[in-house]
């Protein structure tokens, strides 16, 4: 514990539940946050208010994930480790002044093991796990909506794996469209990445501008969403995934997406999904077909045809 710092009266309990402001001996934080490997659904829908909203929702990967580790003091600024993290310093100054914690800052280290500027999420992840870690310092709790706008607030456009459960998230609004009440389905997922040399900014990447058509497809695929979710129908999550990525093929199409479409075909899988504004594809299957093995045998002999060497296979 930093010298000057041996405890801290937190205001906002004070503020937000009208107890009395209670005083915490202040610790190094910890916080923890899965990845992504594309979206299995994006696009733009009327929200209760009749205005159309982009959404999405995320494919959970838990095989990748980002800790942070904030450690307070009183120098009222705050320092991140690896330096070029900068949403995540953003997403800590925004949470602590969410929490009134005036003069703390602090030295927050983030460790990853997802790659950058791909689809996975990767800056998401480190703001999730940033929050957590600051409000474990401040020995404080914040709700899964709570720490969804913090996020969106730092990085303008997020993804939705800080929810426990799949729900349709407004990504620019920081707003759940819809909660399923259930987790995405057990899929076993073979990812490619048929462009290990791009990069993709989300930010520089425009916001699709999407059709008249299209924003009516997108009002049908919701709704099928919404019904594979509830009731576990994996055929039903791989067309509606499917449907979205030929979608997004016309606005940041994907280096053999044609041919990884038909493989995914011929090899029985369920469909495939993308990121939307990043290089990487899935192909989906139910981990509880009893030909799950042959099916993706089949397929990873067709990728290594094409010869795509970066694949990754995970399970949700």
């Amino acid at each position: 514990m930093p010298e000057g710092l041996q405890e801290y009266q937190l205001h906002e309990i004070n503020s937000r539940n009208g107890t009395k402001p209670a005083t915490f001996a202040l610790r190094r934080g910890i916080g923890h946050s899965i990845a992504q490997h594309g979206e299995l659904f994006q696009g733009q829908i009327e929200d209760d208010s009749g205005a159309l909203t982009r959404c999405l929702l995320s494919l959970p990967c838990r095989s990748l994930s980002s800790t942070a580790e904030f450690t307070p003091d009183d120098s009222g600024t705050v320092i991140v480790f690896p330096p070029h993290k900068t949403k995540a310093k953003t997403v800590v100054e925004l949470t602590l002044a969410y929490f009134t914690a005036h003069p703390i800052g602090g030295v927050l280290h983030i460790r990853s093991s997802i790659p950058e500027a791909k689809g996975y999420g990767s800056s998401t992840a480190d703001c999730v796990a940033s929050v957590l870690s600051v409000a474990d310092a401040l020995h404080s709790r914040l709700s899964e909506e709570e720490i969804a706008r913090l996020v969106v607030e730092a990085e303008v456009a997020s993804d939705n794996f800080m929810f426990r459960s799949a729900v349709l998230f407004a990504h620019r609004n920081g707003i759940v469209l819809e909660d399923y009440g259930k987790d995405v389905p057990p899929l076993d997922v073979v990812g490619v990445d048929a462009a290990e040399d791009e990069l993709v900014d989300t930010l520089r990447h425009p916001p699709a501008v999407y059709s008249w058509q299209q924003i009516q497809s997108f009002r049908t695929l919701s709704c099928a969403l919404g019904r594979a979710i509830r009731t576990g129908d994996t055929c039903l999550l791989g067309r509606v995934a499917t449907a979205s990525a030929r979608i997004n093929e016309q606005f940041l199409p994907k280096p053999r997406f044609r041919e990884l479409l038909n493989l995914a075909e011929q090899s029985g899988a369920l469909g495939v999904s993308v990121a939307h504004s990043g290089t990487i594809l899935s192909v989906l299957f139910d981990s509880r077909d009893p030909l799950l093995e042959q099916k993706r045998e089949r397929l990873e002999r067709g990728v290594d045809q094409l010869g795509i060497t970066n694949t990754f296979r995970f399970r949700t």
